[in-house]
């Protein structure tokens, strides 16, 4: 009689593997003869498998690296769905480039400058007219209280200093103020004015009138003073004083 053997270990392996079959057909079935259909939003290619390979015309899309001007980095979203057979990768079909907000480009505001203001320029000076003036220095001749004759000519001159910033030239002249002129005989209109000596501004010069002592005994004195071209008078007034005595009188 015929023992008969078991095999339980054989039978279970069978099993488990037509339990694994069963539950992947639940999950995924492809009859055949048909085309795995892709789930909305991923388009399956024919005879192609999908995958996840850039083209060409996408790779050109995305900015060199090296780029000054790239602002922003493409994302690649890829869909995860499941196609006909298990385990494909998504095709890049639909899949959505989802550019990154590129960060605020900071430039700086436009800030106006201030233009320093133009340095004025200082008014050059022009030269308006100059100044005459005088300044007495000494007696040359003449001195105050010198004693003369009737009639005795003789001739007064002083020592001056222009001190204005005119040169004196023609038309300036020494004319009497006051007192007595000196200047003539009896009988005749004495002379009143006199051209005065050119000098340079800084400059000393000699004032000089020829003069003449009176027919008459006593103290006599004269005032004068310069005088521009236009009739003005300046300087320190200069003068002569002299006395004229009597002649000795003559013996029998």
């Amino acid at each position: 009689m015929r023992r008969r053997t078991a095999c339980p270990q054989p039978l279970a392996l069978v099993a488990l593997i037509g339990l694994l079959t069963a539950c992947a057909a639940e999950s995924v079935t492809v009859r055949a003869g048909e085309t795995p259909s892709a789930p909305p939003g991923l388009t399956l290619l024919p005879s192609e498998t999908p995958t996840a390979t850039l083209t060409s015309d996408l790779t050109d899309a995305l900015p060199s690296p090296t780029s000054p001007t790239a602002t922003a980095t493409p994302v690649i979203a890829l869909a995860p769905t499941h196609t006909g057979e298990a385990g494909a990768v998504p095709t890049l079909a639909n899949a959505t480039l989802a550019p990154t907000t590129p960060p605020a480009m900071l430039r700086p505001s436009p800030t106006s400058t201030a233009l320093p203001l133009a340095a004025t320029p200082s008014p050059t000076p022009t030269e308006g007219p100059c100044v005459n003036d005088a300044a007495f220095i000494e007696d040359v001749t003449v001195p105050d209280g010198a004693q003369f004759l009737p009639t005795q000519p003789f001739v007064k001159r002083w020592r001056v200093k222009n001190t204005g910033t005119c040169d004196w030239g023609p038309g300036y002249r020494l004319v009497l103020v006051s007192g007595d002129a000196l200047t003539a005989p009896p009988g005749v209109r004495p002379q009143t004015e006199f051209a005065l000596y050119p000098a340079r501004a800084g400059a000393e010069a000699i004032w000089e009138i020829p003069m003449r002592a009176p027919d008459t005994p006593g103290t006599y004195t004269g005032r004068w003073e310069a005088r521009d071209p236009q009739g003005n008078r300046f300087g320190a007034l200069v003068f002569v004083m002299i006395e004229v005595i009597a002649l000795p009188a003559q013996s029998p």
